[in-house]
C-alpha cells in the first residue's frame, strides 16, 4: 500500500476543533457514480489486463493479443504514449534503430516524431487487434482469487469504480502501483539527492545551481508550418533532494524542478519530472548491468517475488541502472513490451479462471495529507481557490488530475476571453500575463503553479479525486487515486471544482445532468481541440458529450486524434471544451429569470457577464417563452449557490455550482469563475476554522475581503435580496410582457425591453398567474391575447389552451425549425409553432392533446430537431397519449429513420482484415439519431407497439454517447424525468 505522508495544520488557522476520528469517517467513505458506469464493456473478464499506457504497455497489450488472448488495457492519462509525450521524449539517440513494426510507425519521418503521431499510432495499434482500451482510469485495489493469485484490477474513473477481471495483470504504469496494491516487496528507500529530467520546448536556457541543461540537436517543428516556426529543446537534468516515497514528497521534488527550468516564452514542457525508480520491486530475478535483449532476458525481473498472476513492465521492474536507463528509451523498451505481452498471453491462456475478490474491500486508505482545505480540481475555478485559501493562512492542496492548472483556459486550449467581468482576481492574472485579453496558455498554467507556491499550498498532478469522506452530513476529506496508488487526504474543508461536482456526487448531493425538466436530453455541444506548438485559442464545437462517461470521453479525444492529419497536426489537447457539466443541487439555484431581473443578493460572492452563448436547445421557461439569444447581461451569484443541499463542509465551485443551465451559459466566462474561484477558495478558509461549518461563515466578512480585493463591488455590503417584487410591480410586468415581441437573435442589444418584464412573471410564477389570467381574459383576440396564452401555458396553467390549440391549428404545416449545431447564435433554438407547441402541452389541458398529436402526424424524418423536440416535450405532460402511437410508428417505419444508436467504439474495417474506431457522429448523424431517440422514448411512454420503441432505446442504452444512453435509460426505467 502507498506510504503515509502526514501534514501539520499551520497554527495561523487557530483551529478550534480537532479532527475527526478516521477510523470512524472511513465507513462514511464513498466514491461517485456517473451515468456512464451501466453495461461498460471494460467490466468484462479478459486474459491479460494491462494497466498503464506507456508505450512498453500498448506493445504488450497488442502482442499478448496477437497471441490470441483477449486483452483490456486501463490508462490514467488521457492518451496512450505518456512515456514519449509525456516526458517529451520526441527523438530518438544516435544508434538507435526502430526494428519493429511498432517502433517504425512511431518515427515514420526519421529521427523525431510529434505527439499525435505517438498518439494515433499507439490507438491503431490496440484497435486493429481487438483490444479495448480506456483513457483516464486509475487502479485503486487488485481482484484476487481464493489461492491468492493476482486475478484484475479495480479502477476508478469519470463513470465511478469498475472491475476488470484477468488471468494475468501487467503492472505498465510508472511506479508500479498494481504492485504496491498487491502487497509485493520493494527494495528499502534511500533518502537523499537524486537527478531528475525535464523536457521544455522554446523558451531561453535556463542555468542554475543543480541546473544542468544536457546537450540535445533535436528541433520540434509543427508539421506542414511556415519556415522558421520551429523552437529548440531544452533537456534539463536537476539534482534535488527526495526524503521519502510517495505522493507528497514527488510533489516537492516537481515543484522544484519546475521552478528551476520553466520560463517565459515555453511552448510546450514534460508533463512530469522523471528520474529513474527510487525503489524497485524484489522479482524472482534481478538483472543489473547492460541489457542483453529481450529474448535473452530473466523474465523473473518482472515478476514480484511471492505474487503470482503479475508481471511489471517498466523501471520498478527488478533491474540495474543501466537497465533502467535503456529500457527507458523507446525501441528498447516496445521490445521489452512485446516480450512480456507474450509471456502473459501464454501464461493467461493455460490458467483456469476462478473466483476472484478486491483484496482490499474494507480496509481503510492510507491517509496521505492533512490540510485546512482541499481543493479537488486545478482549472478555472479550482486553482484560483487554491491560490485564495493559501493567501488566506490555509494549509491548502490542490489535486489535480492532468499536468497542469487552468482548465478550459490552458489545457483546454481557450486561450482568448469571451465575456466576463475582467476586474479582482481576474485582473491580477491578466497584468501577470501582459494585461491582454489572450496569453500564452503554457506560461499562464506556470503562473497558477508558482502562485500556490508562494501561498504554501502544495499542488499533487496526476491525482484523481473520485470519492468522499463524510461524518455526520459534514464533508472532511477526500479519496485519490495518485501515480503510487489510492489514499485519503482530511480536510477542515472541501472546494469542489472538478467541473463536473464529482466530489459532491460521492457525498450523496443531488444533482442535475442531462435531461430537462420536461424529460429530454439536454446539453449543450462540446468540443475537443487539435493543437500546433505555439496554439493559444483553439476553441471548438462540433460535439455532444457526458462528461461523467469514461468511454464517452475517451472516444471524443480517440475520435479527435483519429481525424487529425498528422501532416499538419501536431498534437491534440488534453481536456475535452464542454460548454455544460453535472451542477449540484444547491440551497439556492441561480435562474435565467433572476438574470434578467438584476436580482440582488445578501449573500453575493462573485458577478457575472455573458449572452445566453448555448449550442442547445433551451430548457428553462423563460427561453421556452421568447429567444434572448445576442445582449450580454450581468448578474450576481450568491454564495449558497455553491453549498450542495444537505451537506456541510463542501463548497461547489465553477461548471458545477447551483446554476440552472440556460443561466450557466451566462455564468460560465472564465474571467468571472476565476474570481468566482478565488471566492470559493476564501470562504472554505473561512470554514476550515469553524470546523467545516460552510453555513456558519460570516458573509459580511467575506464580502468585506473580496471587496479589497476588488472580486465583487463594494456594493454588496449592503445589498439586500430585491425579491419578491410587489403586486403593483407585478401588475406592470404582466401588462408589459403582452408587448412581447418576435424573436431577438445575432443582436448584441436588447431590442424588446418586454423581456424584462416576462422574467419578473416567470420568477413570480404563483403571483402572477391571477395576473396574467385577468390579463388573456381581457386581451382581443390575437396578438397580446396568444401572448399571454403562451405564458400561462409554459407556466403549466390551462386558461389558454383554447387559443393555443387554435393556434397550433392555425398552422397547416410545420414552420422553419432549427437544428442542435455548433451555430450558438442562430440555431438550438425554437420555431415559432415550437413555442405554440410546448406552451399548448405543458399547460396540461385535455384540448391541447389533438392538435399536438396532429402536428405529430405531419413530422417527416426531414423535419427539423426542434419540432421534435417540442411535441416530445408537449407529449410528455400528457402521459400516455394513444392517438401518438400511430403516427410515431409511421416515422420508425420510414426509410433512414431508425437505426442510428452506436453502442461499439470500433467495428470491422470494409475488408474485414482489422478493427477501426467509430468516427464521432457529424451534426447530421447527431440530429438523425436525436430525431429517433425521442420518437422512441415517445413511443414508450404513449404504450409502444411491438416493442418497436423499448428496442430502440435498449439499443441507445448502450450508446457511445453518454447523454443518450443516459435518456434511453431514463425512459426504459419508467416514470421520471
Amino acid at each position: 500500500m502507498p506510504g503515509r505522508a502526514a501534514c501539520a495544520i499551520l497554527p495561523d488557522m487557530k483551529r478550534k476543533q480537532g479532527w475527526p476520528v478516521w477510523l470512524a469517517a472511513w465507513i462514511g467513505t464513498a466514491a461517485f457514480r456517473g451515468a456512464g458506469a451501466a453495461d461498460r464493456p471494460d467490466g468484462e473478464s479478459c486474459d491479460v489486463v494491462v494497466v498503464g499506457g506507456s508505450v512498453a504497455g500498448v506493445a504488450a497489450a497488442a502482442a499478448a493479443a496477437e497471441q490470441g488472448a483477449t486483452v483490456r488495457l486501463l490508462a490514467p492519462r488521457p492518451y496512450l504514449g505518456d512515456d514519449l509525450c509525456g516526458r517529451q521524449q520526441l527523438w530518438l539517440e544516435a544508434g538507435e534503430t526502430p526494428d519493429t513494426e511498432l517502433a517504425q510507425s512511431l518515427f515514420p519521418a526519421g529521427r523525431v516524431t510529434t505527439p499525435l503521431v505517438v498518439k494515433r499510432v499507439l490507438d491503431q495499434a490496440l484497435l486493429r487487434r481487438g483490444v479495448v482500451a480506456l483513457t483516464g482510469s486509475h487502479p485503486v485495489d487488485v481482484l484476487c482469487r481464493a489461492d491468492g493469485r493476482i486475478a484484475g484490477v479495480v479502477a476508478v474513473d469519470r463513470s465511478g469504480r469498475h472491475e476488470v477481471r484477468a488471468r494475468v495483470v501487467i503492472d505498465a504504469t510508472r511506479h508500479a502501483v498494481v504492485a504496491r496494491l498487491a502487497g509485493a516487496s520493494f527494495r528499502p528507500f534511500d533518502p537523499g539527492e537524486r537527478d531528475f529530467e525535464f523536457t521544455v520546448v522554446g523558451g531561453e536556457r535556463r542555468t542554475g545551481t543543480n541546473v544542468v541543461c544536457l546537450a540535445t540537436d533535436a528541433i520540434l517543428r509543427n508539421p506542414g508550418g511556415k519556415p522558421g516556426a520551429e523552437w529548440p529543446v531544452f533537456r534539463y537534468r536537476v539534482r534535488v533532494p527526495l526524503e521519502a516515497d510517495g505522493m507528497a514528497a514527488f510533489a516537492g521534488v516537481e515543484r522544484q524542478v519546475r521552478d528551476a527550468v520553466c520560463g517565459a516564452g515555453v511552448k510546450d514542457a514534460s508533463e512530469y519530472a522523471h528520474g529513474f525508480e527510487a525503489r524497485t520491486m524484489v522479482g524472482d530475478a534481478r538483472m543489473d548491468g547492460p541489457w542483453p535483449g529481450a529474448e535473452a532476458g530473466d523474465a523473473g525481473a518482472f515478476r514480484p517475488r511471492g505474487v503470482r498472476g503479475l508481471l511489471v513492465l517498466g523501471g520498478s521492474a527488478d533491474l540495474g541502472p543501466l537497465m533502467q536507463r535503456r529500457l527507458a528509451r523507446p525501441v528498447a523498451s516496445i521490445a521489452v513490451g512485446e516480450w512480456i505481452g507474450r509471456l502473459a498471453a501464454a501464461q493467461a491462456l493455460a490458467t483456469e479462471a476462478g473466483e476472484v475478490a478486491a483484496a482490499h474491500a474494507g480496509r481503510p486508505l492510507p491517509v496521505l495529507g492533512r490540510y485546512d482545505v482541499v481543493v479537488a480540481g486545478g482549472g478555472t475555478a479550482g486553482a484560483p481557490a487554491g491560490i485564495a485559501a493559501s493567501r488566506a493562512g490555509a494549509r491548502t492542496l490542490v489535486v489535480e488530475y492532468l499536468d497542469e492548472l487552468g482548465g478550459v483556459g490552458t489545457a483546454g486550449l481557450i486561450g482568448k476571453y469571451w465575456y466576463g467581468r475582467r476586474d479582482g482576481f481576474t485582473r491580477e492574472i491578466d497584468e501577470a500575463l501582459g494585461g491582454k485579453d489572450s496569453w500564452n496558455t503554457v506560461e499562464k498554467a506556470e503562473w497558477l503553479r508558482r502562485e500556490l507556491g508562494r501561498g504554501g499550498a502544495d499542488v499533487w498532478f496526476e491525482t484523481f479525486a473520485y470519492g468522499a469522506v463524510v461524518t455526520n452530513g459534514r464533508v472532511a476529506g477526500i479519496e485519490v487515486a495518485t501515480p503510487f496508488g489510492p489514499g485519503l487526504v482530511e480536510a477542515g474543508a472541501v472546494v469542489d471544482a472538478t467541473g463536473n461536482a464529482d466530489i459532491a456526487v460521492a457525498a450523496g448531493a443531488a444533482t442535475e445532468f442531462g435531461l430537462s425538466e420536461e424529460g429530454v436530453p439536454s446539453a449543450q455541444l462540446a468540443g475537443h481541440p487539435r493543437r500546433n506548438l505555439g496554439d493559444n485559442y483553439v476553441n471548438t464545437c462540433f460535439a455532444l458529450l457526458d462528461d461523467t462517461d469514461a468511454r464517452d470521453v475517451w472516444h471524443l479525444m480517440a475520435s479527435t486524434r483519429a481525424a487529425a492529419d498528422p501532416a499538419k497536426v501536431y498534437d491534440a489537447g488534453q481536456l475535452p471544451d464542454s460548454r455544460e457539466r453535472r451542477r449540484i443541487v444547491a440551497d439556492f439555484m441561480l435562474a435565467a429569470a433572476d438574470i434578467l431581473n438584476r436580482r440582488t443578493f445578501p449573500d453575493t460572492i462573485s458577478h457575472h457577464r455573458s449572452n445566453f452563448d448555448a449550442a442547445a436547445f433551451p430548457t428553462t421557461a423563460m427561453l421556452l417563452i421568447k429567444d434572448m439569444k445576442g445582449p450580454a447581461f450581468e448578474t450576481d451569484l450568491p454564495y449558497r449557490s455553491l453549498l450542495p443541499r444537505g451537506l456541510d463542509g463542501l463548497l461547489v465551485t465553477g461548471l458545477g455550482a447551483g446554476v440552472e443551465r440556460d443561466a450557466m451559459t451566462l455564468v460560465r466566462m472564465q474571467p468571472d469563475l476565476q474570481n468566482q474561484g478565488y471566492a470559493a477558495g476564501l470562504a472554505a478558509a473561512m470554514a476550515a476554522e469553524l470546523g467545516g461549518r460552510t453555513r456558519s461563515v460570516d458573509i459580511r466578512q467575506l464580502q468585506a475581503a473580496l471587496a479589497d480585493a476588488r472580486v465583487v463591488e463594494a456594493r454588496v455590503l449592503t445589498d439586500k435580496d430585491s425579491y419578491p417584487l410587489g403586486r403593483d410591480a407585478l401588475a406592470r410586468a404582466v401588462e408589459q410582457a403582452g408587448a412581447l415581441r418576435g424573436e431577438i437573435r445575432q443582436s448584441r442589444t436588447v431590442e424588446d425591453p418586454a423581456i424584462f418584464a416576462l422574467a419578473a412573471v416567470v420568477a413570480h410564477r404563483e403571483a402572477s398567474l391571477p395576473l396574467l389570467r385577468e390579463a388573456h381574459a381581457k386581451a382581443p383576440a390575437g396578438g397580446a391575447r396568444l401572448t399571454y396564452a403562451r405564458i400561462l401555458g409554459v407556466l403549466g396553467d390551462r386558461a389558454g389552451a383554447g387559443d393555443l390549440a387554435a393556434a397550433v391549428d392555425g398552422h397547416a404545416e410545420w414552420d422553419r425549425g432549427y437544428a442542435l449545431t455548433s451555430a450558438r447564435e442562430t440555431d438550438n433554438t425554437f420555431s415559432e409553432l415550437d413555442r405554440l407547441v410546448i406552451a399548448l402541452g405543458l399547460g396540461g389541458a385535455p384540448e391541447g392533446v389533438a392538435p399536438i398529436v396532429a402536428k405529430l402526424g405531419k413530422l417527416t424524418p426531414a423535419s427539423e430537431a426542434s419540432h421534435f423536440h417540442a411535441v416530445a416535450m408537449a407529449m410528455r405532460r400528457h402521459g400516455r397519449v394513444e392517438g401518438g402511437v400511430g403516427p410515431l410508428m409511421r416515422l420508425l417505419d420510414q426509410p433512414g429513420f431508425a437505426g442510428h444508436a452506436v453502442p461499439e467504439a470500433v467495428r470491422p474495417a470494409r475488408d474485414g482484415t482489422e478493427r477501426v474506431l467509430v468516427p464521432r457522429r457529424t451534426q447530421d448523424e447527431l440530429n438523425a439519431a436525436l430525431k429517433e431517440l425521442l420518437v422512441a422514448g415517445m413511443l414508450v411512454r404513449c404504450g409502444d407497439r411491438d416493442g418497436r420503441g423499448r428496442a430502440a432505446l435498449e439499443g441507445y442504452a448502450k450508446d457511445l454517447q453518454g447523454h443518450f444512453a443516459a435518456f434511453a435509460r431514463s425512459v426504459l426505467a419508467g416514470p421520471g424525468p
